[in-house]
């Protein structure tokens, strides 16, 4: 019965997108958002954790009223960066190259000129699907992923990625791909802001622990590249890709401590431009649900 769910979801992923990328992308947008409104208002799913996410990290910083409106304009960026998403392979490099303007362009060059590569960290922030296109048409990029449970749905999406030039390693054999990578002085990019259960290193995160992905840190003290905070500002019409090099803070001599240090040094960084940007962030997701014993 799976294996039949997962072809009817691939099946009707195939035609959604199909039809719709017969409309200009503009008006694609303006379905997304109304979908997310209807989402928020008739089924929401999350709603509770988002609203609950926002409350907790705010507290008194923000009014109920602009927490609501924080939380439906979560809804509308993810809604509509699944729709820009689906809509890679109707773009051109010129159309990425007009849609995106890149910001610390000499964070970038600066990593590449130190011959060992660099560990570019992104967030569920704005579009950070369009971080991997608008940084592989100047920069070998490769970008670690996970696989979804349908496995069907995942390839047909890891495809429109491909598509703009973004190179892919599966994470589980990420360790034997980021060695190569940087290695031949490229970056590697990966999503490193949900929660990392047991496995992970707890760092502060709007001022609770937060159970954090090791990878990034890993990868950058073991290789001596340097972290790329990434983030992809959406504006009207436009988008803004941003690069700020985290400060690697002195090392102890303990990896578990030096990696925990470093997580948390880019996590401030994810944190200050959630901050400014609260509704650009994937608050749906249980970032917290993981406790330290």
């Amino acid at each position: 019965m799976k294996k039949i769910q997962h072809r009817i979801e691939y099946i009707a992923l195939i035609v959604f997108a199909a039809c719709l990328r017969l409309l200009p992308l503009s008006w694609a947008r303006f379905f997304a958002r109304r979908l997310a409104d209807f989402a928020y208002y008739f089924v929401p799913i999350r709603k509770k954790i988002v609203l609950k996410n926002l409350a907790d990290s705010f507290k008194d910083e923000k009014s109920p009223s602009e927490l609501r409106r924080i939380a439906k304009g979560t809804y509308r960026q993810f809604a509509q960066t699944i729709i820009e998403l689906i809509f890679f392979p109707k773009l051109t490099k010129e159309d990425i190259k007009n849609m995106v303007s890149i910001e610390g362009r000499d964070a970038l060059d600066a990593a590449l000129k130190g011959g060992k590569g660099g560990v570019l960290v992104a967030a569920h922030f704005g579009n950070w699907e369009l971080i991997g296109p608008a940084v592989a048409q100047e920069y070998p990029l490769s970008f670690i992923i996970g696989q979804q449970s349908n496995e069907l749905t995942d390839d047909l999406l890891n495809s429109y990625r491909a598509m703009q030039g973004m190179r892919m390693i599966p994470m589980k054999v990420s360790l034997r791909g980021v060695t190569r990578v940087l290695k031949d002085n490229e970056f590697i990019a990966l999503v490193s802001d949900q929660d990392a259960h047991e496995k992970g290193t707890f760092v502060d995160f709007f001022g609770r622990p937060a159970s954090t992905p090791k990878g990034p840190a890993l990868f950058a003290l073991r290789f001596g590249a340097p972290i790329i905070a990434s983030m992809m500002i959406r504006e009207k019409g436009h988008f803004r890709a941003v690069f700020e090099e985290v400060p690697r803070p002195a090392l102890t001599g303990d990896e578990e401590k030096d990696i925990q240090n470093y997580t948390a040094a880019y996590t401030k960084v994810l944190e200050k431009y959630i901050r400014m940007y609260p509704d650009h962030w994937f608050w749906m997701h249980k970032r917290w649900k993981t406790r330290p014993s």
